[in-house]
């Protein structure tokens, strides 16, 4: 699995760092941010809209 912007390209550290926090904040909601996961059309959490990014099966 890799982590990639919307395009498909690598991304950068801040991105990464910005994704790392936005993780946290899905947490502090109650978990609702990795619980979109199941019901996105790409499977995107909350962390994962905030930052721009996919997560991506190599």
């Amino acid at each position: 699995m890799k982590v990639t912007d919307e395009a498909g390209n690598r991304i950068s550290f801040g991105r990464s760092t910005g994704r790392y926090f936005a993780k946290i904040l899905s947490g502090l909601t109650m978990y609702v941010g990795f619980i979109m996961i199941g019901f996105t059309d790409r499977k995107r959490g909350m962390h994962d809209m905030i930052a721009g990014t996919l997560v991506q099966r190599s």
